[in-house]
């Protein structure tokens, strides 16, 4: 992605100090809208404007001494399509960094466990994004999320292996609540060899009430080089038993060297009655250029009489949710520009 370096620009506007003169800055974001007709198979079926995970972030880094680099990121969501937004509403930390030691950071960010799901994710901030069937899997707790006041460490590459591991004291407020504080865990395995990638990753939430947990496996493989595929299964279990099992197929194969034909399924079985639901979705996308690109995609769920799930909740300014027993469908003309 092409980064826009703004040093020069602040030392100008005298909104640095000469003491951060050596620091690199860099401005960067992503304008992500879509045009959407969704229908909840019951009384819902409306053109919607969405923006998906739009976002504008600042960060920066600057070697102090060798093996010791500092570093920050301030990340806030966009949302293009209405007035605004809040500050600093996603990842945004501190930390240090060295090739030989890893990385120690602290802030609010993406927990290993939400990562994981990267070799098998075709449809990420789209419809059919498979966090409308995994982030609440279990009916109950919710997963894929960012967790406040976190700490993370992720270890140096070993062999293509790479452990990280994340600790939240309070993933709500901002102080630690006395006696019942919302502690989470995650952690996960990651590989990167060649054509193969992978991830297993664990998370432990401690609310109190249900304490969710779960683990969850993706794999991708470029089987050719316009071919690839991924696979992903996940099992989340709470105190009270709602356990569920996710598990999905999903390919991209390169038509030619600017279009992309994706594809998946997702299947969650529930241990609660009649709440099982699939998820399909299929895509034709264009790449202009590695940082702006076009799409068209369908995707639909497919709901038991006590799911009321849809594919269009996760990572979208829209919400409306699926009915129960029926089949919500979502179709969607979307552009994507990283600056």
């Amino acid at each position: 992605m092409n980064r826009k370096h703004l040093l020069t620009s602040l030392i100008a506007a005298g909104l640095v100090v000469p003491a951060l003169a050596t620091a690199d800055w860099t401005l960067y974001g992503r304008a992500h809208l879509s045009a959407d007709v969704l229908d909840d198979g019951a009384d819902y079926n409306e053109f919607n404007v969405s923006s998906n995970s739009s976002r504008l972030g600042f960060k920066g880094e600057r070697e102090f001494r060798e093996q010791l680099v500092g570093m920050f990121q301030i990340e806030q969501q966009i949302n293009f399509d209405t007035n605004g937004t809040n500050f600093a509403t996603r990842d945004t930390f501190v930390g240090i960094k060295g090739s030989e030691w890893g990385m120690l950071r602290i802030g609010k960010f993406d927990t290993p466990f939400k990562r994981a799901r990267g070799p098998a994710n075709f449809f990420g901030d789209q419809v059919g994004d498979m966090r409308n069937l995994t982030r609440s899997a279990a009916q109950t707790g919710r997963f894929d999320e960012r967790f406040n006041n976190s700490i993370h460490y992720q270890t140096p590459s070993f062999g293509g292996l790479t452990w990280n591991i994340q600790y939240s004291n309070e993933t709500d407020g901002a102080t630690t609540a006395d006696g019942a504080p919302n502690k989470a865990y995650s952690t996960s395995l990651k590989l990167s060899m060649g054509d193969l990638t992978g991830a297993l990753a664990y998370e432990k939430q401690e609310d109190g009430d249900v304490n969710p947990d779960a683990w969850r496996l993706a794999v991708g493989y470029r089987i050719t080089p316009a071919f690839r595929m991924g696979a992903f299964y996940q099992n989340s279990e709470t105190v009270g038993g709602d356990d569920a099992d996710v598990y999905g197929l999903g390919g991209q194969f390169r038509l030619t060297p600017s279009m992309y034909l994706n594809g998946h399924v997702f299947q969650l079985d529930s241990d609660l009655t009649d709440a099982d639901a699939t998820m399909y979705a299929l895509g034709l996308e264009y790449r202009l250029d590695s940082d702006l690109r076009f799409y068209g995609n369908i995707a639909m769920v497919d709901n038991d009489d006590n799911s009321a799930l849809a594919p269009w909740n996760a990572a979208k300014s829209v919400s409306q949710p699926g009915v129960g027993g029926e089949n919500a469908t979502a179709l969607s003309i979307g552009m994507r520009y990283d600056f």
